[in-house]
């Protein structure tokens, strides 16, 4: 089971930049949304994610910004940038090219092809 720790906390980033494509969302929100469309299997710690925030937000990929919720609650909301929207290309063409890869080797031809062709369609440079 360690491995599959190792790879969920690798794609952590990405799928964070997935949730924030469609919508800006809190940190609470994100945590649910993890549980909710994994149907409970796959969740992140809350320190976890904010290292993650907070590295996206050093590295120009998303901006927070501060929402009055209620009379005296804030909320931290999380935006994607046009450069995180990039960077989310590029780890999702990584992504597929490591799960083609895989699929090879496992002899699971259709699966790789699949994956070549969402790469391909894409069509961005990985630098």
């Amino acid at each position: 089971m360690q491995n599959s720790d190792n790879f969920k906390r690798g794609t952590a980033e990405m799928l964070i930049l997935h949730l924030l494509q469609s919508e800006d969302l809190y940190g609470y929100q994100i945590t649910q949304a993890f549980k909710e469309k994994s149907g409970g299997k796959y969740f992140i710690l809350e320190g976890s994610l904010y290292n993650i925030l907070f590295r996206l937000t050093e590295n120009g990929y998303i901006t927070d910004y501060i929402k009055q919720v209620g009379v005296k609650r804030k909320r931290r909301y999380y935006h994607m940038e046009d450069k995180g929207r990039l960077y989310y290309l590029q780890l999702l063409n990584d992504y597929d090219k490591v799960c083609e890869n895989v699929s090879r080797i496992l002899g699971r031809d259709a699966d790789a092809d699949m994956y070549a062709k969402r790469v391909k369609e894409r069509n961005i440079e990985i630098s």
